[in-house]
């Protein structure tokens, strides 16, 4: 796979493991509960999950906490695998996930469910990336940063951000629905997640400060907080092409939006 593609294994700071696992696992707790609140509302009248993949998995938390709940509601998951392009995935260990710590465009398997959180912003050329991971799966589920508010801009963060957390592209709640479209994905439901309140929105003074700005805001409209305060990400559910064609019929056509 081309580097323009699979770019993100090239960065420095996940080829190498150089990032905070800790800070991975507890801001995965947060995205994990956000996702199982959003996909909750589907289960096996929509969907019978047989196997699972969390793609950039970090800490590992992720795909253990989606995978628990899935099961518990019903899901045969014969397969559960995370993969992650950092060297520390070789250490973790769980009797029912496969952990690979190699790049997921040259896995093999397919998938009826993959979990994209906070991944493709950190690629080149993110449409590629998505639409190439869209092929190994029926279900994609993406966690987005929304990083193209009036705050950010105010305090020139776009630019801060290339190096640290490493995000390369800035959306907003449209601009990444684009973005999935322009993928080949049929996006069927998306929600707004109250970033600032995960361990990582509450770390500096600053974020801090902002906590009860952020909070009061995101009571009157979490998409009015996206795109001035900032602190938020969009949690989206999207339909590949394959699941386009296992579930098209029974699941678009109903007005699932």
């Amino acid at each position: 796979m081309e580097d323009r593609v699979s770019g993100i294994e090239n960065n420095s700071m996940y080829g190498s493991g150089d990032y905070d696992v800790f800070q991975s696992a507890s801001d995965g707790e947060f995205k994990a509960n956000e996702f199982i609140r959003l996909f909750s509302k589907y289960d096996q009248e929509h969907f019978n999950l047989a196997s699972y993949a969390d793609v950039g998995c970090g800490s590992g938390v992720v795909v253990e906490r989606i995978a628990e709940s899935l099961l518990s509601r019903g899901h045969n998951l014969s397969k559960i695998s995370g993969y992650d392009v950092s060297p520390h995935v070789k250490t973790l260990a769980h009797e029912k996930i496969e952990f690979n710590h190699m790049n997921f465009l040259e896995t093999k398997g397919f998938y009826d469910l993959v979990t994209l959180f906070d991944v493709f912003e950190h690629v080149p050329d993110p449409l590629n990336f998505v639409r190439e991971v869209a092929t190994k799966c029926s279900v994609l589920a993406c966690h987005i940063p929304l990083d193209d508010a009036v705050w950010v801009k105010l305090r020139g963060l776009n630019v801060s951000k290339l190096a640290d957390p490493g995000h390369l592209v800035c959306l907003d709640a449209a601009a990444a629905q684009n973005l999935l479209a322009y993928s080949g994905l049929r996006l069927f439901d998306a929600s707004y997640t109250l970033g600032f309140k995960a361990p990582s929105g509450r770390r500096s003074k600053g974020q801090k400060l902002m906590y009860p700005l952020r909070s009061g805001l995101s009571w009157i409209s979490p998409w009015l907080l996206s795109v001035t305060l900032g602190g938020t990400s969009l949690m989206s559910l999207a339909l590949t092409p394959e699941g386009l064609r296992r579930y098209g019929d029974a699941f678009v056509h109903k007005g699932h939006q």
